[in-house]
């Protein structure tokens, strides 16, 4: 969905990589057997990383080898299909079709024309997933509701808008089965939440403000041209570190199993290599602007 929440390749074991390539794979393929084969087109590293929080608080899962149509010829690793993948597949649907759903109000032309075809696309698969948690989508559409809101009032804070999306990745940790491991995934994700919405506002800063559009960055900056200032950069990344800081408090509470150094990895050191690259305006979304990182998935034409 948005690409931010990624390993930094070059500080993870090899071990550790291939278990996170395992996951992506794993993924792939659980959203192709729940929602058909167009669903593995949704598969993202947001979602990768969702399915090895959920995956802490199960029995670790060794990985299989399978095959799939971008690699026909040689298996690849791929953990099994448990609730955390099928959680994370639901989620992936849910989310991708509600962005889709903004993407048809907020824009014009064709890419509103391909968001449309897309929801349309995605809306059986939508409705399933829906009946299958229905207090998620409930809780989904709440927080896109009142995120909306908030948009269409151009709310000159950052607080109230990046809260509104936090509450919304924070209601996922109670997938966890446990009310101990729930309180953590709570904490865990309300942040990573407000971090993605604050990477996103920086990122779509110059075309938003070339379009007019609302963003929290340049309401709360005042800024018209697009580019980030010094002081909206140095404010901007201590609000983001404040939020870091709180990840990293519950990943020490988090379980140890084979996917917590992974989960680590992309806490620990991922988001903080995205950050700088969004700050300074070299991020780009397929992620190519990041050295050994998980970028090299598509290279090896890795999906699932």
């Amino acid at each position: 969905m948005f690409g931010y929440v990624r390993p930094l390749r070059c500080e993870l074991r090899v071990a550790d990589w291939e278990r996170f390539r395992a996951a992506y794979c794993g993924l792939c393929h659980t959203l192709a057997r729940e929602y058909g084969w167009k669903a593995r087109y949704l598969l993202g590293y947001d979602f990768t990383f969702l399915a090895l929080a959920l995956s802490l608080y199960e029995a670790p899962a060794r990985p299989g080898r399978r095959r799939c149509p971008t690699h026909p010829f040689r298996r690849r690793p791929c953990l099994a299909s448990g609730e955390a993948m099928r959680a994370a597949a639901d989620l992936t649907v849910l989310l991708t079709y509600h962005k889709w759903r903004d993407t048809v109000q907020d824009e014009s032309g064709l890419t509103a024309l391909a968001a449309r075809l897309g929801g349309r696309l995605l809306r059986g698969a939508c409705r399933k997933a829906a009946a299958r948690r229905p207090e998620t989508a409930a809780e989904v559409v709440r927080a896109l509701t009142d995120l909306r809101t908030l948009e269409e009032a151009r709310t000159p804070a950052i607080d109230p808008p990046a809260d509104a999306f936090a509450r919304l990745l924070a209601s996922l940790g109670d997938l966890a089965p446990e009310e101990s491991g729930r309180r953590v995934l709570r904490r865990l994700l309300y942040h990573l939440g407000r971090w993605i919405y604050l990477m996103d506002a920086c990122q779509d800063l110059p075309a938003d403000t070339a379009k007019g559009r609302y963003n929290p960055v340049a309401a709360r900056y005042r800024i018209a041209d697009g580019a980030l200032t010094g002081e909206a950069r140095a404010s901007l990344g201590e609000t983001a570190l404040c939020s870091r800081r709180e990840m990293e408090l519950a990943l020490s509470l988090l379980p140890d199993t084979p996917d917590t150094p992974v989960v680590a990895n992309i806490i620990l050191d991922g988001l903080p290599h995205t950050e700088a690259q969004v700050l300074s305006g070299r991020w780009t979304r397929t992620g190519r602007s990041l050295v050994s990182d998980a970028a090299d998935i598509e290279d090896e034409g890795n999906m699932g």
